[in-house]
């Protein structure tokens, strides 16, 4: 009965509000035509400037077609790239898990992985997505963001809203097609996409449908190296997503509106992956999997009323599969045909329910104009493993084995939240708001066999979290065009299914549950001068982002004395150990040139940003996933008429400092040597461990990248678009790409030598395009 006292407090909350009402609220009736909601990411936080703000029209003019497209041109925001998988974003110092990525407002699930099996690649530990043709806005959140999105918000948010029917139907129309097909020569990838629309006066309905094909991202580097870590060459791949989004919705009269929505993603990317390096003669192709499905029905209920603007209940459904199937085997040795020996299934399941309510006022006055808005939930997520190996194929000694790594965990929450968005006067305004979290992880009964070495630990105990969060957002209007502000935000982490449950024994190296572990907690400051006008816009901001408990893997020597003999070997644990602190600064210019000088003809614009960050990890060593200087400027012209555009993008992209890339290495030393009166020499007899603080090896150079996109309509119904990037072939590394790099795996590593360096180069000169009909 606990979990649903979150709805009784939400509901005693209402007399409140009904007092209230009685404030100053004799005019506030309102009829309603038809019921509108909007998303509170993409209404008031969007012009905010800790928000970057992309809409379908930007996704398509800038021919976003991925995650490394979506943050191409912004300055302080990166990717967690692992090369066969891509874990997400980084934003403000930190990534993977630690930046949120929703759809619809519904969380994806976090990558669930250790560093044990990380070593091997045999599990997909890549971060879930959504396909950004079936998407009408994205907001990218900087900072802390807890309020809004819970869990995992701890740098930032990435947050996508998916179309609706009236983004299909033409105004005007009823009904409304769209054809689409495109092409992007850096992976050679197509897409299709169909959609169809329908807008009438008491239903509304979409349909889409979108389907991806293609093969590895080309680097721009060379050499006759093909295969193991030294492999000069991105390992040749193929893959194919289906993308759905339906949406059906009925609104009876002025005042109620349900509404039903489906979306989701089924694909796979087969990968040769000739640089895996185990031993001489492996070799392993790699099939990952994903489906993902969304479901979605909502009511809404906006009355005639004085005092409640609307009311919302949404019921969400999201169940996930992320799969890698791998084939493995060795070389015949006189034909050096590949030869199969092993199958290995290895999935990563989870199941989401969730039962939404929120309620907003009408602004009322009580010393200033307020507007409140008050939300609760109640979910439950559950996650599991599954994998099925077969074993000497064709062999005498073939078996099936299905089991799993660690047990299932049922994590169940609840949370309410109230904010308040105020207007004092005409210059000042302001937003606070607070949150309350709770969640409770529980292991369950094993749902397979589990290898004696993952029983080591027992029985688990269940673990519980309570979160509070906030904002402060403080605005003043000091001119017609210029807005002074500051946002303070907080956000949390709770620690995965992985991080807290999973166990391995092992002689040779361990992992430890532990159940104990705290919440990772950040808190962010934004200070921020803005301009808006017909000249344009100008904004700077300052910012720092500071991060505790910060979750680390803690390696520990172990010594023990079989037989009389010394014998030392290394356990993990994931402990909260660190804080972190993170500084930077970011501008962002858009100035219509003809606003400037008279003599420019109007479509001009000058187009800049840039971003700047630095910070470090309590121990001395250095956050990673903290990007290099990065500028970009251009200067763009679009007809006042909209009939075509040309747009110009000079990025420059820092290298990263030797003093920006510090990290710790366990390194093995002699303590005690005796002379070998064989080998006629000393040889060590007893090694230690110590742990170094070092340069991280792989930095990338300085890079000057130019690119040119544009489009033209023919006809009201057809667009084409096109744009050509790294137009002068420059050879470069992202910082992004050679971070992620693994030198303790046998995938995404290279070599002693670094000749693998030249796979890890980003694409050479290369073009996309796409054609658009509308009708």
């Amino acid at each position: 009965m606990k979990k649903y006292k979150v709805l009784v407090t939400a509901y005693s909350l209402l007399p409140i509000s009904i007092v209230l009402s009685g404030i100053n609220l004799a005019n506030a009736e309102e009829k309603l035509d038809e019921i509108r909601v909007q998303d509170e990411l993409t209404s008031t936080r969007q012009t905010q400037s800790s928000v970057i703000h992309k809409n379908a029209e930007t996704i398509q003019k800038e021919l976003i077609r991925d995650t490394r497209d979506l943050v191409r041109y912004t300055s302080d925001v990166g990717i967690s790239d692992n090369g066969r998988f891509l874990k997400g974003f980084s934003i403000r110092g930190v990534e993977g898990n630690r930046v949120g990525i929703s759809i619809d407002s519904v969380n994806l699930p976090d990558s669930e992985e250790n560093s044990l099996y990380a070593r091997y690649g045999n599990f997909n530990s890549s971060r879930l997505s959504i396909d950004s043709e079936l998407v009408r806005e994205i907001d990218i959140v900087r900072g802390a963001d807890a309020f809004n999105s819970g869990s995992g918000a701890l740098g930032g948010v990435v947050a996508y809203r998916t179309l609706e029917a009236m983004d299909i139907v033409k105004p005007g129309n009823k009904f409304g097609v769209l054809l689409r097909g495109g092409y992007a020569g850096k992976n050679s990838e197509w897409v299709r996409t169909f959609g169809v629309g329908y807008v009438g006066d008491k239903f509304d309905a979409l349909l889409m449908y979108s389907q991806r094909t293609g093969h590895e991202m080309k680097s721009n580097g060379e050499g006759d190296l093909y295969y193991s870590s030294e492999s000069q060459h991105p390992d040749p791949s193929t893959h194919r997503f289906h993308s759905y989004l339906a949406k059906l919705g009925y609104q009876t009269n002025d005042h109620h509106r349900i509404a039903f929505a489906i979306n989701g993603q089924k694909g796979n990317r087969y990968t040769d992956e000739r640089s895996y390096a185990l031993y001489g003669g492996a070799w392993r192709e790699a099939d990952d999997q994903n489906k993902r499905y969304n479901i979605n029905l909502n009511y809404i209920y906006a009355p005639e009323s004085n005092w409640l603007a609307f009311t919302k209940l949404d019921l969400d459904y999201q169940k996930t599969d992320l799969a890698a199937v791998n084939y493995k085997g060795g070389s015949n040795w006189l034909t050096k045909e590949k030869e199969l020996d092993e199958i290995f299934d290895r999935r990563m399941k989870t199941e989401f329910k969730r039962a939404n309510l929120e309620l907003e006022s009408i602004s009322f006055n009580l010393l200033a104009d307020h507007t409140l808005t008050l939300r609760s939930y109640i979910s439950e997520r559950e996650f599991k493993n599954i994998n099925h190996d077969r074993i000497g194929i064709g062999k005498s000694y073939e078996s099936d084995i299905w089991y799993t790594i660690q047990r299932p965990v049922k994590t169940k929450m609840y949370g309410i939240s109230l904010k308040d968005h105020i207007v004092w006067n005409p210059i000042f305004s302001s937003d606070l708001g607070i949150r309350y979290d709770y969640a409770k992880l529980k292991p369950k009964a094993l749902n397979a066999q589990c290898s004696k070495a993952c029983l080591e630990g027992g029985e688990l105990n269940q673990s519980s979290f309570a979160n509070w969060s906030g904002f402060i957002g403080l605005n003043a209007q000091v001119t017609e065009s210029w807005k002074l502000g500051y946002q303070l935000s907080t956000g949390y982490r709770i620690p995965t299914a992985s991080e807290m449950y999973f166990t391995f024994q092992n002689a040779y190296g361990s992992w430890r549950a532990n159940p104990d572990l705290k919440s990772e907690r950040s808190i962010s400051h934004t200070l921020f001068a803005q301009s808006r006008s017909n000249v344009g816009l100008f904004d700077v901001s300052v910012y720092q982002s500071r991060y505790r408990n910060f979750l680390f893997e803690q390696e520990s020597v172990i010594t023990s004395y079989p037989y009389g003999k010394k014998f030392q070997s290394l356990e993990q644990q994931m402990v909260n150990i660190d804080r972190a602190r993170v500084n930077g600064i970011e501008v962002k210019t858009h100035f219509n040139l003809d606003q400037i000088v008279s003599f420019i003809p109007k479509g001009f614009k000058f187009y800049g940003s840039l971003g700047y960050s630095k910070g470090k990890l309590s121990n001395g060593t250095s956050l990673l996933s903290i990007p290099p200087i990065k500028t970009v400027f251009g200067l763009d012209y679009e007809d006042p008429n909209g009939k075509w555009g040309i747009f110009s993008r000079f990025t420059y992209l820092g290298g990263k400092k030797a003093k920006d890339a510090k990290t710790i290495e366990n390194n093995r030393y002699c303590i005690r040597e005796e002379f070998d009166y064989w080998f006629g020499t000393s040889i060590c007899k007893e090694y230690d461990f110590k742990q170094e603080i070092v340069t991280y090896k792989y930095l990338n150079k300085s890079a000057f990248i130019t690119d040119l996109f544009g489009y033209y309509n023919p006809t009201e119904s057809i667009t084409l678009r096109a744009g050509v990037y790294n137009l002068f072939d420059k050879k470069y590394h992202t910082w992004d790409a050679l971070r992620g790099i693994n030198a303790h795996s046998t995938t995404n590593t290279v070599d002693r030598n670094g000749y693998g360096l030249q796979r890890f180069y980003a694409p050479g000169r290369n073009f996309a395009a796409s054609v658009e009909i509308r009708f």
